[in-house]
C-alpha cells in the first residue's frame, strides 16, 4: 500500500505496483503522506477522484469519525475507511494522560498543520510549540531536536510541549474500548 494526497500520487503508486492506495484527505491527523506534491484535498472528493483514476482498492483517510462518515467514504468509492483519530481515546490506544485530556477538551477548528515537532508537515492540536516554533529545521533534524522536549513533556504531563497528532474531527472523538469505537464506525 501507499499513501496519496493527490490523483497524481495515486497514479504513480498504481504504476509502481502497490496493491492498494490510501487516499489521505487534508483533514487527516498526524504526518502527511504526500510525496510528490502534498495536497490538502477534501477526503471524499479525493477518494472519489482516486477511485475513478485507478483500478485498485482505495482506502479513504481523513476526518472519518462515525458510521455516517464511513458510509460517505464507501459511497465515494472507497473499499475501506481508515479512522485513526477516532481511536486515539480508546482504552487500548496508549495515549498519555495529558494527550487524552487535550483530546477530550478539543473543540472544532483547534487542529493545525505544523512542522514544529518533526520538520515534516503533520496535523495536530494547536499548543505552545505549534504557536511559537515558526522556523523549524527540516526533518529529521527538527524531530531529533524536539525528541527530549517531547519526552520530558510526557513525563511531566505538559501537553503544551507534546506533539498532539489528531485529525480535524478530533472534537467528535469518544472514549471507550476499541471494540466499542469500532461498533460506532460500522455502517448499517
Amino acid at each position: 500500500m501507499g499513501t496519496a494526497t493527490s490523483v497524481e500520487e495515486a497514479r504513480a503508486l498504481a504504476a509502481a505496483g502497490v496493491d492498494a492506495v490510501v487516499a489521505q484527505g487534508g483533514a487527516a491527523g498526524g504526518h502527511r503522506g504526500g510525496w510528490l506534491r502534498d495536497e490538502l484535498a477534501d477526503t471524499l472528493a479525493l477518494t472519489r477522484a482516486v477511485a475513478q483514476a485507478i483500478a485498485l482498492p482505495v482506502i479513504a483517510a481523513g476526518g472519518l469519525m462515525d458510521a455516517a462518515d464511513v458510509r460517505a467514504a464507501l459511497d465515494a468509492g472507497a473499499s475501506l475507511a481508515q479512522c485513526g483519530t477516532a481511536f486515539l481515546q480508546a482504552v487500548e490506544a496508549g495515549t498519555s494522560t495529558p494527550y487524552r485530556a487535550a483530546l477530550a477538551s478539543a473543540a472544532p477548528g483547534e487542529t493545525v498543520l505544523t512542522r514544529s515537532f518533526s520538520g515534516r508537515p503533520a496535523r495536530g492540536l494547536a499548543n505552545r510549540v505549534t504557536a511559537e516554533v515558526v522556523s523549524p529545521l527540516p526533518y529529521p533534524l527538527q524531530n531529533a531536536l524536539t525528541r527530549e522536549l517531547r519526552a520530558a513533556a510526557a513525563r511531566e504531563g505538559r501537553a503544551e510541549f507534546l506533539s498532539l497528532w489528531a485529525g480535524e474531527g478530533v472534537h467528535r472523538g469518544r472514549e471507550g474500548t476499541a471494540a466499542e469505537i469500532l461498533a460506532g464506525l460500522w455502517p448499517e
